[in-house]
């Protein structure tokens, strides 16, 4: 049984990010209507499981696999042992906060799409998106040992 080429699948998933991007720009960065927003220079918040599906789908692979392919590769954000990616936040827009499962993905992977396969020539700005206080601890708890979300990301 050959191995599992995740990185051959992380960028597979990328350039169909960055495609489906370059049609539809509102797919990220604009809050209650994208899959994913850009909270601080490292790192976006995606819907989930949304995010994960519309990859996979438009990459035409299993979401079980993208799923692991991402958490594989460090471009979902986990913790050991479970390497769940997926957290029950509070995230604000609009003055209002929801409360929605989420995940952190690594900035660089979204954005490396953006610019090679979606015809963005700088990375996008942070999004309007924010964390609300109350789920501080949860996503310092996911961050242990890892480089956290910068204050600028709560509001």
């Amino acid at each position: 049984m050959p191995l599992t080429d995740y990185q051959e699948i992380a960028t597979k998933l990328q350039k169909a990010l960055g495609h489906a991007f370059a049609e539809e720009p509102w797919l990220l960065n604009l809050p209650g209507k994208s899959i994913a927003c850009k909270i601080d220079q490292y790192y976006y918040v995606a819907v989930m499981p949304a995010f994960v599906d519309q990859l996979s789908e438009w990459a035409g692979v299993s979401r079980g696999r993208a799923a692991e392919a991402l958490v594989k590769t460090g471009n979902l954000i986990t913790k050991a042992p479970e390497r769940n990616p997926m957290l029950r936040l509070g995230l604000v827009w609009d003055g209002q906060t929801y409360d929605l499962k989420a995940a952190f993905v690594d900035a660089d992977f979204i954005d490396r799409a953006l610019r090679f396969y979606g015809g963005l020539e700088s990375v996008l700005n942070v999004s309007e998106l924010k964390l609300s206080e109350a789920s501080r601890d949860r996503v310092e708890e996911l961050f242990e040992n890892k480089t956290a979300p910068q204050a600028l990301a709560y509001g």
